[in-house]
């Protein structure tokens, strides 16, 4: 029996040494979960509420001018140059100073920006989509404002290309309108003096009437043309300004956020600093107990 329990209580001595240590120094341990405590609630103090907004901004898809294959691969469908954008300090500054934020740099602390890849996108070279999260001890608005200014700022950035295609479209639709105008004014002009020389013409009438048919027939010909290429630059328009085109697909929107589960973190402090207390008092016994010097022969 006592050779069965020797190992057992060979065991007990350390812990119970131990237990002792910490009980002879235990306001080691309560000035450790004190100081842990404390800490928890001075940053519960200092950073209190926060807010959070995000958007979510997809990057357009351009096509070649003619609407032909997407151009994946430009720097305004790039998400590493769409995140360096962000971060440039005239976009922050701009922003910082829409939401009534100290400034470009204070905003920066506070700002994530993502790029949402998907596994579909991965291997399509679909362009991803873009997160924007701003959060940290700003109000609501400001917080909204901050990132509503950022996704603007990003949209406009990324339809450079699809706003100057759209802008030459609209131009050329305006010519071809105003081209079909024109020759259906002179068809119609051609056909009232076909009308008007009727049967029975002379032979010079019969020459000019000969004329007046063929321009019938090339103007006729002409707005078939010029029509099936306004329908075309229509369609390219319509694309350029609303499938190409970088968006958002989550508007601005925001709320209040707790900085802390106060009630969580303070159980986690009590906790290290438990353990934290036990160390330094088992350290503090030791030092204490250690001779406090050798007496020399």
């Amino acid at each position: 029996m006592s050779q069965t329990d020797s190992p057992n209580r060979a065991a007990e001595v350390p812990l119970s040494d131990y237990a002792g240590r910490v009980a002879r120094n235990w306001y080691v341990v309560v000035v450790a979960v004190a100081a842990a405590v404390l800490l928890v609630v001075l940053h519960a103090v200092g950073t209190g509420e926060q807010s959070q907004a995000q958007a979510t901004v997809y990057l357009g898809t351009p096509l070649t001018p003619t609407g032909g294959s997407s151009q994946n691969f430009t720097y305004a469908t790039n998400p590493a140059s769409a995140q360096a954008y962000l971060h440039t300090s005239a976009v922050l500054n701009e922003a910082a100073s829409k939401a009534g934020i100290k400034s470009g740099a204070a905003l920066h602390k506070h700002l994530s920006v993502t790029a949402l890849q998907t596994s579909t996108s991965k291997t399509t070279g679909q362009t991803p989509n873009i997160q924007i999260t701003v959060q940290g001890p700003f109000k609501r608005d400001s917080a909204v404002t901050a990132v509503k200014s950022l996704g603007d700022s990003l949209i406009a950035w990324a339809n450079k290309y699809q706003n100057a295609k759209a802008d030459a479209l609209t131009t050329q639709i305006a010519t071809d309108k105003a081209t079909i105008a024109t020759l259906q004014s002179t068809l119609n002009t051609a056909q009232s003096q076909l009308k008007r020389m009727g049967r029975g013409a002379s032979s010079t009438d019969q020459a000019t009437m000969a004329v007046l048919l063929s321009t019938i027939s090339d103007t006729g010909d002409r707005i078939d043309t010029v029509s099936y290429q306004l329908t075309q630059n229509e369609i390219f328009q319509a694309s350029a300004k609303n499938a190409e085109t970088a968006s958002y697909v989550q508007t601005p929107s925001g709320g209040k956020v707790s900085a802390t589960n106060h009630k969580s973190s303070l159980i986690v402090a009590v906790f290290a600093g438990m353990i934290v207390g036990v160390i330094l008092a088992l350290l503090w016994d030791a030092v204490r107990r250690r001779p406090r010097g050798v007496s020399r022969a």
